[in-house]
């Protein structure tokens, strides 16, 4: 072969050695290019001349240099680093993004995505469209609006205290039920019979009844034994002749199922009502105290939206009835309009709190400026469950945990899941779904080609591209406000310079070696 092949195994060295030099350089040069995959270099020699075989019969061959393996692309997941722009994407996977660049797509690790004139989304770089799962463009609604929506259900949860504890309410009652012999007592019982009456009462022995009407008015008269009656039934006819205010007015008393005196005002909305019995003279015939009258109101407020999405906020008041039994009664400002059915009435609960059952839970409003009535259904929790209005101790909670009306609003952000749903968000608090982005997979990601601006196109190597959806196998997640960083290792690419380096020098004294001993020779005549 000759000093020609040193020669020449020396050029294709340092050619070799070049194309190292580049593609390393390529690396580092694009080291802060998101979505960048590095590359890598692969020598391999070139064909060997064999000069002889050994005594062994082993070829002797000679080496005539080295040429280009290949270059590959390493495509292992960058880093991901945070741009606090809703419309960067980037995928935490195997996935490319789909872009379309007219009649061909293209595939992109970088979701660097802005919008152009028409709202479409595009590659900020190319401006090509990003397509959708669907195949189309994606389009953000930048000035679209949502309108209003009538409420028609909505759901109350939380607890209505168990304990009645106020001594003024709108309905009060004994605090403990009136029994004879063990039995609950009824408006025939005797007063004498009463098992918390400790001696008996006699003709002319009194009973004070005292407290305020529901209109405010104070109530201070006196039942006599005998005269007035005997019995139960007789003390709650002197009650309500002393608490009565004509037809509308005053409150009305009377003996429950459970023993319990109950007085409820005729007057909703007010708190005002109390009552107090006590022996009147000296000697305590019946121990009152025992019985003291009390009552329980929780009020709170639930929005209704009206038909053009006016919003208006209407009271709820829970007035407790008796034994685990509550009303509920809606109000709103006459400015509003009226409430044409505004009551819930027996809201019972079981002896352990669940929710039990109640009358008619639909509540017919009339708004102001709109014809015909709004229904609205109240969802107060499932028979026997604790998911809705509960009755246990402690402080009353219960409140309008959701409604279904919402007033009109107009389009504020977006949102991206990470499976790739795009949601737009409006200032009423709506999300519409706008589009899902379209992943592609490869079963040969070595075979794309790289094709300047970020982009991938398919080859034959690489095969048609497998779209999916975010999320699916290995096409990865996408996390919105970051991109992808470069994959490039500054200390490995810095390394393999030197090594480039190294390698370029020793194959220019391949070929300065082998020149001067051609000069050597050339010199052999003189």
């Amino acid at each position: 072969m000759g000093l020609g092949g040193a020669l020449s195994s020396g050029v294709s060295g340092i050619r070799a050695h070049q194309n190292m030099l580049e593609v390393i350089g390529n690396n580092l040069a694009n080291i802060n290019t998101y979505g960048y995959k590095s590359s890598r270099l692969l020598f391999s020699d070139l064909l060997s001349q064999n000069v002889s075989n050994g005594n062994n019969g082993n070829p002797m061959p000679i080496g005539k240099g080295v040429k280009l393996g290949s270059i590959s692309t390493d495509y292992s997941q960058g880093t991901l680093e945070t741009t606090n722009n809703a419309l960067d994407f980037a995928i935490q996977g195997e996935g490319f993004f789909v872009v379309s660049g007219g009649d061909k797509d293209f595939f992109t690790r970088v979701g660097s995505f802005d919008t152009d004139a028409d709202n479409f989304l595009i590659d900020s770089n190319t401006g090509y469209k990003v397509v959708d799962t669907n195949g189309n463009f994606i389009t953000i609604p930048y000035n679209s609006t949502v309108s209003g929506k009538a409420t028609s259900t909505a759901s109350l949860t939380g607890n209505l205290d168990a304990s009645a504890a106020s001594t003024k309410a709108e309905v009060v009652m004994t605090k403990s039920a009136l029994t004879s012999g063990g039995t609950k007592a009824t408006a025939t019982t005797t007063l004498n019979s009463l098992d918390s009456n400790t001696t008996d009462y006699e003709p002319g022995d009194t009973i004070l009844i005292t407290g305020t009407k529901p209109d405010g008015t104070s109530v201070s008269v006196t039942f006599t034994y005998g005269t007035d009656g005997t019995t139960v039934g007789d003390l709650i006819t002197k009650i309500n002749t002393a608490f009565s205010s004509g037809t509308d007015n005053g409150a009305i008393a009377s003996i429950d199922s459970s023993g319990k005196i109950v007085v409820k005002s005729k007057i909703g909305g007010k708190d005002n009502l109390s009552i107090t019995l006590i022996d009147g003279g000296s000697n305590t015939k019946t121990t009152w105290t025992n019985h003291a009258f009390t009552g329980a109101t929780y009020t709170t407020s639930v929005d209704v939206y009206d038909s053009l999405g006016v919003k208006h906020t209407v009271s709820l008041r829970f007035t407790k009835q008796g034994d685990n039994t509550w009303d509920m009664n809606a109000s709103m400002d006459t400015s509003d309009g009226k409430i044409s059915t505004s009551k819930i009435s027996g809201i019972t609960f079981n002896s352990d709190g669940t929710f039990s059952a109640s009358g008619s839970t639909t509540l017919a409003f009339e708004f102001s400026g709109i014809s015909g009535s709004q229904s609205v259904i109240f969802n107060l929790g499932t028979l026997g469950k604790s998911d809705g209005l509960t009755q246990y101790g402690g402080n009353s909670t219960a409140a309008a945990t959701s409604q279904d009306g919402y007033e009109s609003g107009t389009f504020d952000s977006i949102s991206v899941d990470s499976g790739g749903s795009i949601t737009a968000l409006y200032t009423n608090g709506i999300t519409q779904p706008v589009a899902t982005l379209k992943i592609a997979l490869f079963n040969n990601l070595s075979g794309l080609s790289k094709q300047g601006d970020n982009l991938y196109a398919q080859t034959s190597a690489s095969g048609v591209p497998i779209y999916v959806t975010a999320g699916s196998g290995s096409a990865g997640s996408i996390s919105s406000g970051y991109l992808e960083g470069s994959n490039v290792d500054m200390a490995t690419e810095l390394t393999s310079l030197i090594i480039a380096q190294r390698g370029f020098q020793l194959n220019t004294k391949v070929i300065t070696t082998a020149d001067e001993i051609l000069s050597d020779i050339v010199n052999l005549k003189r």
